[in-house]
């Protein structure tokens, strides 16, 4: 084990992309999230079926340090009751935007003047400005007070700024992998790949 990981280690040094974010390059990074919002309310008795948080970035690298771009989500919960298959919860939400990152590995090299393990990495801190539309919708509900069953839609649109932190692999100059953690996108913590054109 510790001579795989030795090696896993050597090849890792020995390998520079220098890939990170460059002034002039385009980066399209599609995305899926992870979260779980069936806890919101009781769903026991309930069958859950998701389209789990999914989004697409387009940013354009201004700098190897800063990048810019939009940003556009989706995500939606469908709650069905296990007796009465009519009734139905719904919550969506789609959400559009921008996004602004400050991408911090070449500062990192450049202060410890070592970039041996950097090249293909790269850390960054984004913030999304979203306008997000939230849309829930019950149908066939039982109105205790009234004796009747019920079916309600409501809609808000909201705008948000939301922060992340990520890291990049660059697997090569033109494709890497990513991970997330934060609110930029609809879930908490998101994975995906990124596209350099």
């Amino acid at each position: 084990m510790m001579r795989s990981l030795l090696l896993v280690g050597l090849l890792l040094m020995c390998h520079c992309i220098s890939a990170q974010y460059k002034v002039g390059d385009w980066y399209l990074s599609p995305k899926i999230s992870f979260a779980d919002y069936s806890d919101k309310d009781d769903w026991s008795g309930y069958s859950i079926s998701k389209v789990p948080p999914i989004s697409m970035t387009l940013e354009y690298g201004l700098n190897q340090y800063l990048s810019t771009g939009v940003t556009l989500g989706f995500s939606h919960d469908k709650f069905t009751n296990d007796t009465l298959n009519s009734n139905v919860h719904r919550f969506s939400t789609l959400a559009f935007g921008g996004i602004g990152s400050f991408h911090f590995a070449g500062l990192i090299e450049k202060w410890s003047n070592y970039s041996v393990f950097l090249g293909d990495w790269d850390f960054y801190l984004n913030a999304g400005f979203l306008l997000e539309l939230d849309r829930n919708s019950e149908e066939n509900v039982w109105d205790e007070e009234r004796k009747v069953f019920k079916s309600s839609e409501t809609s808000d649109l909201s705008f948000r700024i939301r922060p992340a932190i990520g890291v990049r692999y660059f697997l090569t100059d033109d494709f890497c992998m990513l991970v997330e953690v934060g609110r930029t996108n609809l879930g908490l913590v998101t994975t995906g790949l990124s596209w350099q054109f």
